[in-house]
Formats: structure tokens, sequence, C-alpha cells
């Protein structure tokens, strides 16, 4: 039993791609693991209400969950949209949250691991980028987001 938990280990390590999901907020082009994203849906009526956490805000309901927004927006000092925007759920490590990202649908990717070099961003949790259509996207760690 612990030769397979062990082998198992090493092929997650050594695993040659992720599947990464882009999503776009205020305009600008991010990814996360796909295994981080929760779900995707159309962004609901956010309930504003007091709170010390920094980027946390209101609350969203979606479907019989009450879940945090991280306003990634701000964030990011990015302008949200208002008119047409989709609710990510992220597997955040102390609970799902709800981020309000642009309408665009989100696309699902696979990028080699050999593709991602370090990030060069300091304002916000990374795992690291890559370059797609000529654009460097940044993957955002969502599981750490808010945490640093």
């Amino acid at each position: 039993m612990l030769r397979a938990a062990r082998q198992q280990e090493r092929a997650v390590a050594t695993r040659q791609s992720w599947s990464i999901v882009v999503f776009s907020v205020g305009g600008m082009k991010l990814a996360a693991k796909a295994e981080d994203v929760g779900g995707i849906s159309a962004w609901g009526s956010d309930v504003p209400v007091p709170s010390r956490t920094p980027f946390v805000g209101s609350l969203v309901k979606r479907d019989k969950d009450v879940l945090p927004v991280y306003d990634l927006a701000a964030r990011l000092n990015r302008q949200r949209e208002t008119e047409s925007t989709l609710c990510l759920v992220t597997r955040h490590a102390e609970g799902p949250m709800a981020i309000c990202i642009d309408a665009e649908i989100p696309s699902l990717h696979t990028v080699d691991a050999s593709e991602v070099r370090p990030s060069r961003r300091n304002d916000i949790e990374t795992i690291g980028s890559f370059v797609r259509d000529g654009l460097d996207i940044d993957i955002v760690a969502l599981r750490r987001l808010g945490q640093s």
C-alpha cells in the first residue's frame, strides 16, 4: 500500500502537462489549474457584507450555497465589468469562494510543464506563467489566493 502511494506521488510529480482554465478579469487574461476550479456559472447578485478580510466584501448565492466573493478585479486594479459577468468558483484551501470574471467563456487548455516559467508578478499569488497566442498569461494560485 505504501509503495502504491509513493508511485502515485512520483507520477504526479513527473506530470508532463497541466490542464489550465483561461479566463478574463477586467479585460486581463489569467489562468488557473483546472483542478482548482469548482465550476463556472452565471453571476447572481452579490450582497455587500461587513468584512475585515481584504478584497472580500460581499456574498453571492450559488445553488444552495452562499459563497464569499473575492474581488480579484480590485486586487489587480482592474475595472470590473458590470453588464454581463460569470461566476468562477474556486476550490480555495479555506473553502469555496466566488470570483466575478468577464462574460467571455473560459477555455480549457493543456500546457506542457516545460512551458511554465516563473511569473514576474508580485501583486498576486501565482504558480507561474506561460505564453499563448502571443500573450503572457499568469497562472493564479486559486487555492492560496489572499493568503500572502
